[in-house]
């Protein structure tokens, strides 16, 4: 291996891991998720015998953990969840949305039932409601978004305002493994060193969005297949293609929507390109808290927090560790004036 670089893999491998939350954590969530569902079960589902499942797994059930927790991209402290609730046919809404027949209404009875189980509830105008202070000892809160299924797959799901939307979370996990299959696990990592990013810096943009672009990158990028030894530059090539995908409009996979990218943090991912250039160039030469102090500056104290690596980092059959000198890159002033 080459002597330069010599801190990459370790430093990357421990901060994957630390973002991830722990056992406890995740099973937390799920528990929070099924005790939601139980509750709202024994209002919309007592008649019918619905089976008491989660419906993200191949099998019939009456609520769907998506978000980190369902597709495996949460990352600490990962104390909410978010699900689908699936209510009986006959109360969905038909025709043309018209006042009253929007999901408000449905939306306050759920909140209304979850009320007598939860200390505070709150109803958004995102289209979900807000749970917290279930059960002592739990501190996980839920997010409830009603729905119903739909014939061509996927969910009609209340959205912002007075409306419904179509969605696939089955797809949206697909999109993903297909993703980690070509890039042997980049569009993970990659989505939830971004989380880490967007969080640290509150960056203003929606977290499908965010994952639909690092699913695409993760396609894209000229060195899918390597080890966590190029993680530093796919950091740096990520953020400076981030740059370039303002005010795009993304297609939801599975579903009849798109997503907008928006442009707000057009500014957050020129900054994070323009550190994470300098933190590459410390790292080939191994000057090791420089560069950390920049990853930093990206990640927020979640990288400084990373643990080394436990055991060295195995590269995939075939794909040897070596780099050579990195590809010449836009430089950052023109960023500003790319296309979008």
């Amino acid at each position: 291996m080459t002597a330069e670089w010599r801190h990459v893999t370790a430093r990357f491998h421990g901060f994957i891991a630390n973002l991830q939350p722990p056992a406890g954590r995740r099973w937390a969530a799920r528990k929070a998720a099924a005790d939601a569902a139980t509750c709202l079960r024994r209002r919309f589902h007592s008649a019918d015998g619905f089976p008491p499942a989660d419906r993200s797994g191949a099998g019939p059930g009456d609520y769907v953990v998506i978000g980190g927790h369902g597709k495996g991209t949460a990352i600490r402290p990962g104390r909410t969840v978010d699900m689908l609730y699936v209510l009986p046919a006959a109360l969905r809404p038909h025709g043309r949305p018209r006042e009253g027949a929007g999901p408000r209404p449905l939306i306050q009875d759920l909140a209304a039932v979850l009320r007598a189980r939860y200390a505070a509830v709150d109803v958004a105008g995102e289209g979900w409601i807000a749970c917290a202070g279930g059960a002592a000892g739990h501190d996980t809160a839920v997010r409830v978004i009603p729905c119903f299924p739909c014939a061509e797959g996927g969910f009609l799901i209340a959205a912002p305002g007075a409306g419904w939307r179509h969605a696939n979370p089955l797809a949206e996990a697909a999109r993903l493994r297909l993703a980690d299959r070509v890039s042997a696990n980049k569009a993970t990592h990659l989505i939830v060193m971004a989380k880490a990013w967007r969080q640290a810096h509150g960056v203003a943009m929606g977290g499908l969005a965010l994952e639909l672009l690092a699913c695409e990158f993760a396609g894209l990028w000229t060195y899918q297949r390597r080890s966590l030894l190029f993680y530093d530059w796919m950091v740096r090539d990520f953020f400076f293609w981030l740059g370039l995908q303002g005010r795009r409009t993304l297609p939801v996979p599975g579903a009849m929507e798109t997503v907008h990218a928006g442009d707000r943090w057009l500014d957050d991912a020129a900054a994070a390109y323009t550190t994470a250039r300098r933190a590459c160039r410390l790292e080939r030469d191994n000057r090791n808290d420089d560069a950390r102090e920049h990853w930093v500056d990206i990640f927020g104290p979640a990288f400084g927090d990373a643990p080394a690596a436990a055991r060295p980092y195995t590269s995939l059959p075939g794909a040897a560790p070596w780099r050579a000198p990195p590809p010449p890159l836009v430089p950052s002033s023109e960023l500003s004036s790319a296309p979008s």
